[in-house]
């Protein structure tokens, strides 16, 4: 069973229908955590290896974003072999000169296009298999490491935001 990239909770345990609602909540999620840090601090970090709150959301845009766009390729050409789908992480810096704005619309309609093609698609097509990363996948693969992905980064911009917010006080 794989795990989650993050060593949490394993992305063949999250169903299908799970994967979809936790997709369908993250627009709201990112919105609430991401304004919640003043905009002076959405590119700040405490330490230059770590990846900043607005690095994490770009992060999950991109990644949301190709998975997307790699879910009708997986679920329509089985046994298709895919670029590497999320094996990167979050870097540094990497989106310091992002527009916040653009990073939340890219999560709300990458989200919405991977749980929109998920609710329309028959469960016999969740067991097609595509390569990626080196490894064989089956599709429902994709929206679940979209919601294991998208969701660990989500906590970790919860925890630096506290941080941001302790270093304040």
């Amino acid at each position: 069973m794989a795990s989650s990239p993050t060593g949490g909770i394993p992305e063949a345990s999250i169903s299908v229908p799970d994967a979809i609602l936790a997709l369908r909540t993250f627009p709201r999620r990112f919105r609430e955590a991401l304004t919640a840090v003043p905009a002076d601090r959405l590119a700040t970090v405490s330490d230059p290896a770590t990846p900043s709150v607005l690095d994490r959301a770009a992060w999950v845009r991109d990644l949301l974003t190709d998975l997307a766009r790699a879910l009708p390729r997986v679920l329509d050409d089985p046994g298709v072999q895919l670029p590497d789908l999320g094996a990167s992480e979050p870097r540094p810096g990497a989106a310091a000169a992002t527009d916040l704005g653009e990073v939340l619309d890219g999560i709300t309609t990458a989200a919405d296009a991977i749980a929109s093609r998920a609710e329309l698609t028959p469960w016999e097509a969740w067991d097609r298999q595509f390569f990626t990363d080196g490894a064989e996948h089956p599709a429902s693969w994709v929206v679940q490491h979209a919601t294991t992905a998208g969701a660990q980064q989500l906590r970790e911009i919860e925890r630096a935001a506290g941080e941001l917010d302790d270093g304040d006080e």
